[in-house]
């Protein structure tokens, strides 16, 4: 089971694929902004 994380805590690390098929960490942007955009049936 997922554990829920509070507001203000770090959010876990993960990975997912770009648009290029490269896999990318959230670790990768530590100290950036991060935005997350899923697109339902985008391809």
């Amino acid at each position: 089971m997922a554990k829920l994380i509070t507001p203000g805590e770090p959010a876990p690390d993960f990975e997912l694929t770009d648009a290029e098929g490269k896999p990318v960490r959230l670790s990768d942007f530590r100290g950036k902004p991060v935005v997350l955009a899923f697109l339902r049936g985008f391809m």
